[in-house]
């Protein structure tokens, strides 16, 4: 069996403790959690996508693509002058 080595990570304490009670309350640890996903991530040589899941802004700018609400330049001048003028 290889060796294990110690994993150690900064987060934030409230996230820490919302985590925690998460993880207790399905009866791991927060190894066992840590172990599963560097093993995934070693089989499939990936993060997992579940991980990461669009916020509502994203999702909003989504949703104007598919609307077709976009703004349009004839240049990439024209869109920098746009991006700046609120400058």
């Amino acid at each position: 069996m290889a060796v294990s080595r110690v994993v150690q990570a900064r987060v934030p304490g409230e996230i820490q403790d919302v985590a925690n009670a998460v993880i207790q309350a399905s009866g791991l640890t927060v190894s066992d959690v840590v172990r599963v996903l560097m093993t995934r991530i070693a089989q499939d040589k990936r993060i997992p996508l579940e991980l990461f899941q669009p916020n509502a802004e994203t999702l909003a700018a989504f949703a104007e693509i598919e609307r077709g609400d976009l703004q349009q330049f004839d240049s990439v001048e024209d869109l920098f002058a746009h991006l700046h003028a609120q400058d």
